[in-house]
């Protein structure tokens, strides 16, 4: 490994120590060198709060002569809820600035790196590149897309179903992969799911197994179709946490108004032509308004039919136990036919024994 690629490495486990705090912002890690050893690490900890250059270059007093700074994304060139980040390594005037890579945001895109370049500041891009986009898969897909990235998750049987015919689900999956469930929403900004689930499962969509932050609770619910009594409409996160599209239709206005009244929040926005919510214009305000750049989508079927048809789905988490049913209800039940020798979308990212199923992450290609 080369001793850049060795730094990088280190900015990039840095900038982990951020995840599930910092969305929409993205994981961003530094590390400063001089002499062959580092000198000051840091990393943007919390939505709002120092970048990571800003935070490691407050470990260090006076200037950044002889140093090298490793930094995972392109130094930001604008003012946002902090300074540019540009302007403090110009200040600091380290000899040379390592980027994995460009901020896929238009305001910044090449214009740190001009800025160092044209203050005399060697600058390197591309350094362990592919494991810096990975990093923040989300933050450039927020950027590019201008939605939020989902992650499609299901606990599935070994014969490929996620609920017998009559939709009972509970307990495909083992407990430690439950617990593994919930560990994940802590990182993610909202749990996104249909009314239909919402009748069938009454879900509490929390983090009950493990410390951690409560995400948001999406739900579309073209025609409003929800139990009142429903946890998510009941429970103590339900104003906070809780955000429900609906489609505009003037039949709707009486029950909006009473969910409304009692403090939740009720968005009615346009249908598509099936006379359902429209799903990229529900994403676009779930990140453009709520600022949640990380959607877990936990069904049903018909959920992740519609977002696997608009081609909405990043990533799928599968939990696969060792149960069969011979009889049941696809994650996908509801797509059109395709054919095998159309290509796959997805590939294997990673495989993990748990308990006593296989978790498999694949992502989009």
């Amino acid at each position: 490994m080369s001793t850049d690629n060795k730094y990088m490495q280190l900015a990039i486990e840095q900038a982990e120590l951020g995840r599930g705090n910092v969305s929409p912002n993205p994981l961003v890690g530094c590390i400063i060198v001089k002499n062959d050893s580092v000198i000051a690490t840091g990393y943007h900890r919390e939505f709002g709060g120092p970048h990571a250059e800003v935070d490691a270059i407050s470990k260090i007093d006076g200037d950044l002569k002889g140093c090298t700074v490793y930094v995972t994304l392109e130094p930001c060139t604008h003012h946002g809820k902090t300074p540019p980040c540009t302007d403090l390594l110009i200040e600091k005037k380290p000899d040379r600035v390592v980027i994995a890579m460009e901020d896929p945001n238009p305001i910044v895109k090449g214009n740190g790196v001009f800025a160092l370049q044209g203050n005399g500041i060697e600058t390197t891009v591309g350094i362990l590149e592919e494991e810096a986009n990975i990093l923040n898969k989300v933050f450039i897909t927020n950027m590019i897309e201008k939605r939020p990235f989902v992650t499609a998750k299901f606990a599935i049987t070994l014969d490929g179903f996620i609920a017998q015919r009559d939709h009972e689900s509970k307990w495909i999956s083992c407990e430690e992969s439950r617990t593994d469930v919930h560990r994940f929403r802590t990182e993610v900004d909202a749990i996104l799911v249909g009314s239909g689930t919402v009748r069938q499962d009454n879900p509490i969509l929390d983090v009950r197994l493990v410390q951690g932050r409560n995400p948001k609770r999406v739900i579309l619910a073209s025609h409003l179709q929800l139990p009142l009594s429903s946890h998510i409409l009941k429970d103590d996160n339900a104003t906070e946490n809780t955000i429900i599209y609906c489609t505009n239709e003037a039949q709707n206005i009486k029950l909006v108004d009473r969910l409304r009244s009692e403090g939740l929040n009720v968005k009615s926005i346009s249908k598509n032509s099936k006379g359902k919510v429209d799903a990229m214009t529900a994403l676009r305000d779930i990140l453009k308004e709520h600022h949640l750049g990380h959607l877990m989508l936990e069904g049903g079927a018909k959920l992740f039919s519609e977002f696997y048809e608009l081609d909405f789905i990043d990533e799928i988490i599968t939990y696969q136990s060792p149960k069969i049913l011979g009889n049941g209800i696809s994650p996908f039940e509801y797509i059109r036919p395709l054919h095998l020798s159309v290509d796959s979308r997805f590939r294997l990212s990673k495989t993990e024994v748990i308990g006593t199923d296989i978790k498999a992450v694949w992502i989009r290609k």
